[in-house]
């Protein structure tokens, strides 16, 4: 077990976890996180994030006789988002999408986020302004990396720049802009970006709900009302659990409601979604950009990201969660053509023999979590969290 202290006597530890993940991660780690760290101080972010690097080790374990890779991340206060927030009132409380901590949720990936500034400081400067400022606050600090990470997923990508308006403006208002526009082995892309971070109950761990029509939300109201001959109007939703196509318990929420959000915006060409570690995702009513957008797409190598990130939620909350959850089939015509990129099939999943559990036996001045290993078959009197993992 590693003891989280939250004062300056930490930073020798701090330091070595930072050093060790941009190691894994990087050809050349030093020289990776000397320009991570040049480009935070040029970002001036509200918070920390070198001085809230933490390491949680995940030890060794029946069929993990070396345990797993330390799990990295910084902390960020003042999220929405985290295991200290009220706890639910009953099973259909909406403060349950509230009560975890996780990566996307109140943690952040060193890695991620470095590899979002590459593609920030990659941009002309008046393209940087609004995405610096989003990247800044606690509040959309997350969603901003996630948008960024999409524009990494291209192949022969030229000529990106902010996506503008694409529709004329309603009322006197000026229209919302998209948040992308680039050239892709020359097919014109304008791409809009979402983050669902409340997704992280989909995953089979956390207790694997079905999503709702919120999932998909407003996507393609920036997009006009026709599908044009030449561009591609595609939306990217990053999540955390994959939709589970091809297992015999799998409800097909995902599927039924993308079908819906795409008869009922025709100038969206395609959605895509990803986990964050996951395949993509290419939907479409017309397999033809199935197959256009499919071939463009490419995918991070494995040793680019961690292998996983856990959410750590609340095994009394999941279980009074379960007595709720009961799934249904969504009506649906069949009108969804999909391809997985790469191999079009699902990324291949693994568990260990027994969950990571651990216990908060104290917190920080600001909330934030500490947490503290129980080893298999040790009960515990205290609050347990359960390591869900999005892989």
């Amino acid at each position: 077990m590693l003891s989280i202290n939250l004062n300056q006597a930490c930073c020798s530890e701090m330091n070595t976890a930072v050093e060790e993940i941009f190691d894994r991660h990087y050809p050349d780690g030093p020289s990776a996180l000397k320009r991570f760290r040049q480009r935070l101080a040029e970002a001036k972010l509200e918070f920390d994030v070198e001085t809230n690097i933490r390491e949680q080790k995940m030890p060794p374990q029946a069929g993990f006789p070396r345990g797993l890779p330390s799990f990295i991340y910084y902390y960020v206060p003042g999220t929405q988002f985290g295991s200290a927030k009220k706890l639910p009132a009953g099973p259909s409380d909406p403060r349950h999408a509230f009560t975890s901590d996780g990566i996307g949720l109140n943690m952040g990936c060193p890695i991620r986020l470095s590899r979002a500034f590459d593609v920030l400081f990659s941009l002309k400067p008046d393209d940087r302004h609004e995405p610096l400022a989003q990247l800044r606050t606690r509040e959309n600090h997350f969603a901003c990396i996630e948008e960024l990470l999409w524009l990494t997923f291209w192949k022969q990508q030229t000529e990106v720049s902010r996506g503008g308006e694409l529709v004329p403006q309603a009322g006197g208002k000026k229209a919302a802009d998209v948040d992308w526009f680039f050239f892709s082995a020359g097919t014109p892309i304008y791409l809009e970006a979402k983050l669902r971070p409340t997704d992280w109950m989909r995953t089979p761990d956390c207790g694997a709900r079905a999503i709702n029509e919120a999932f998909f939300g407003d996507t393609g109201r920036k997009f006009p009302a026709e599908r044009s001959v030449f561009q591609k109007c595609l939306v990217g939703i990053t999540g955390f659990a994959e939709p589970l196509t091809g297992f015999a318990h799998a409800d097909n929420s995902f599927f039924a409601l993308c079908e819906k959000k795409l008869l009922a915006t025709p100038g969206l060409d395609g959605i895509l979604y990803r986990s964050l570690l996951g395949s993509v995702y290419v939907c479409s009513l017309d397999k033809q950009v199935v197959a256009q957008i499919g071939a463009l797409i490419r995918v991070p190598e494995f040793c680019d990201y961690p292998f996983g990130y856990p959410v750590l939620f609340n095994r009394q909350l999941r279980q009074q969660r379960g007595e709720s959850n009961r799934p249904t089939r969504l009506p649906e015509r069949g009108r969804v053509h999909f391809a997985i990129v790469p191999d079009n099939q699902p990324p291949p999943t693994f568990h260990p023999q027994f969950p990571y559990r651990f216990q908060i036996p104290k917190r920080g001045k600001r909330g934030e979590p500490v947490f503290q290993y129980i080893p298999p078959f040790l009960n515990s009197s205290s609050s347990q969290m359960d390591d869900g993992s999005s892989k």
